[in-house]
């Protein structure tokens, strides 16, 4: 079976990468993610999120499952301030995780991966 892809400046296509979502300096959802996925691993490595993680993670901001404030921090991740506005729409965010799920299960090819960039 001969696949088709598409053609971008006369080369094939192979892979495509798509921004699904961004936060800022949203530290409880950042330790959340590395805790849960990550084996509490924090090295700006790529983390692979399935469906079912990405509803969880989507769960976890409808429902205050992320970490307090006072268990995140650092010179990096701005101040509890930022922090609070972000869980105040908690709803908003957890959207994006459920859209990128529904992706995710629309065709066998799609993956998510989170990965934080200092």
């Amino acid at each position: 079976m001969e696949v088709k892809r598409p053609v971008i400046d006369g080369f094939e296509v192979t892979s495509y990468n798509l921004d699904i979502g961004y936060w800022r300096k949203f530290a409880p959802l950042h330790q959340y993610i590395v805790k849960v996925f990550a084996n509490d691993v924090d090295e700006c490595q790529q983390i692979d999120l399935s469906a079912d993680d990405l509803r969880r993670i989507a769960t976890a901001l409808r429902d205050g499952g992320l970490p307090d404030n006072e268990d995140c921090g650092g010179f990096f991740f701005g101040n509890p301030e930022f922090w609070d506005e972000d869980r105040a729409e908690g709803e908003k965010h957890a959207q994006v995780f459920d859209s990128a799920a529904e992706w995710v299960e629309s065709n066998s090819w799609n993956s998510v991966t989170y990965q934080a960039s200092w």
